[in-house]
């Protein structure tokens, strides 16, 4: 993959490329505010630059990390108002990511106690002899007709 410089300029279809998505998804976020808008070419073409991919790609790892849509917009929009964030916009970053990270702890709690009931379903089933325990059974009855 070449690098972009600071000078060069991707249509749509290589920057959708280069970041590992659609044009449609590009398209996308431009609409939504996430990805900002690019200057067009004297021919109507999207001109975009290396800061357009490192956006687009911010937004993917969080896309693919679950952030929401809205939170994504807010980092997008915050860091993009400049290089550091200023000391007005610290805290609200910092709130932000303290958020997600209690957001990513409940969800690890939960996949834990996923984890366990999948383990001890795994052990009855491996211990059953033929049949099959109780609790799957249950899953597998389709369910009394209900009369009009």
């Amino acid at each position: 993959m070449l690098p972009v410089t600071a000078m060069s300029q991707l249509k749509i279809g290589e920057l959708a490329k280069r970041a590992g998505c659609s044009v449609k998804a590009v398209r996308f976020y431009e609409t939504r505010g996430l990805l900002p808008s690019p200057p067009r070419s004297p021919s109507g073409y999207r001109l975009y630059t290396e800061g357009h991919l490192r956006c687009l790609q911010l937004i993917r790892r969080a896309k693919v990390l679950g952030l929401s849509l809205a939170k994504i917009r807010t980092l997008v929009v915050h860091l993009g108002a400049g290089r550091r964030p200023g000391a007005r916009l610290r805290p609200h970053l910092e709130r932000l990511i303290r958020e997600e990270l209690k957001e990513i702890g409940m969800k690890l709690d939960q996949l834990g106690v996923l984890r366990a009931e999948l383990e001890a379903l795994l052990a009855k089933i491996h211990d059953a002899d033929g049949a099959l325990p109780k609790e799957l059974c249950v899953c597998a009855t389709p369910p009394a007709r209900r009369r009009p």
